[in-house]
């Protein structure tokens, strides 16, 4: 086969990946950024009794004790940035959280 041919079969080739790779593009999905319902809904039953929130407070996870609209107790080093995307929905929404325990166990899973 000569150097010419082998090239134009080249640029055939090549042509053709371009192709098919900006027709697989159109056709992504857009990745879900909201917090689906059923997940917040376990926590949002624990509102009442929460006697913390975990809210976002200047790109970092925060504690406020007490009820939704509480002061600030804590800023923790833990980035919203690092975090994943239902995590990071979630926290901005605020999660209730009743316990120490269980807020020290929701701080540990959101950390690692």
């Amino acid at each position: 086969m000569g150097l010419k041919t082998r090239a134009a079969l080249l640029l055939c080739l090549a042509a053709a990946a371009i192709y098919t790779g900006g027709e697989a593009l159109k056709r992504l999905e857009p990745v879900q950024t909201g917090l689906p319902e059923e997940i917040y809904a376990a926590y949002a039953a624990n509102e009442k009794q929460a006697e913390y929130f975990l809210r976002a407070h200047d790109g970092y996870v925060a504690v406020y004790t007490g009820k939704r609209e509480s002061e600030l107790s804590d800023v923790t080093l833990i980035e919203l940035e690092g975090l994943r995307t239902a995590d990071r929905a979630m926290v901005e929404r605020g999660i209730p959280v009743v316990s120490r325990t269980e807020l020290l166990s929701l701080l540990e899973d959101l950390g690692s």
